[in-house]
């Protein structure tokens, strides 16, 4: 079965007045098809966030998320993604269209609400009683 990558331009707000850009491969595999896995790459010591497919369709309509991920529509069809982790939090930037665009693409490839159609119960279950 296909998987759905994207790269997407992010920036990254270091305070008021600064940023940084940096572009973000997103992945989705209908063998995990409720996540959506971020990959920030030598940009950022090769940060991995691996996130609610859900999450991020809320988050394209209006404010999303609890604990350590949140999102919110901004001005100018961007996306504001706040990523909370043991370091502190990371603050993105995100144009709304590309990541619009690859959820588009995810949902092409396992509708919303189809997911469990393509987990493998049986892989599951032999990994989750060998753990």
């Amino acid at each position: 079965m296909d998987n759905v990558s994207a790269r997407v331009v992010m920036r990254l707000i270091t305070d008021g007045t600064h940023s940084r850009e940096f572009a973000v491969e997103c992945h989705y595999s209908p063998d995990n098809p409720y996540a959506v896995r971020l990959e920030f790459g030598a940009a950022a010591h090769d940060a991995v966030w691996v996130l609610s497919r859900e999450l991020l369709l809320r988050g394209l309509r209006g404010p999303a998320g609890e604990g350590d991920v949140h999102i919110e529509p901004g001005a100018d069809d961007t996306l504001f993604v706040a990523l909370r982790g043991q370091d502190g939090t990371a603050l993105l930037d995100v144009p709304y269209g590309p990541l619009a665009r690859f959820l588009t693409a995810t949902e092409e490839l396992v509708p919303a609400g189809r997911e469990p159609a393509h987990l493998d119960w049986d892989r599951w279950l032999t990994e989750l009683l060998s753990a």
